[in-house]
């Protein structure tokens, strides 16, 4: 089935070394802006439970506020342990919106 994109914010409000909270579809996703580059990932830490879009940005890494857990926001993956990831989303940037991938909404009607 194709994916839909669905607008979540625009450019100008992800500031450099800093995370953006969206909800989309029920789910919560933080956005980041590297080098050029959006990255979307899930927004809730594998560990605690807190904000990953509230954490600390080094570079390519989100710093959870909670724990400490560190996640690489262009794959997921908790630091140190490659295996262990959290969701991540496509992220399409047109005119300077950022939207994200989505699965389209089921109907019964379909």
């Amino acid at each position: 089935m194709p994916t839909r994109l669905v607008r979540i914010a625009r450019l100008d409000q992800l500031a450099a070394g800093r995370g953006v909270a969206v909800a989309v579809a029920g789910e919560a996703i933080a956005l980041f802006r590297i080098d050029g580059q959006t990255f979307a990932i899930d927004d809730a830490c594998a560990r605690c439970g807190s904000s990953l879009a509230g954490g600390t940005l080094r570079g390519a890494t989100v710093a959870c506020a909670g724990c400490g857990w560190e996640y690489d926001v262009r794959t997921g993956a908790v630091s140190g342990v490659p295996a262990l990831r959290i969701d991540t989303f496509e992220v399409t940037v047109v005119d300077s919106v950022v939207m994200l991938a989505v699965e389209p909404e089921w109907s019964p009607n379909a």
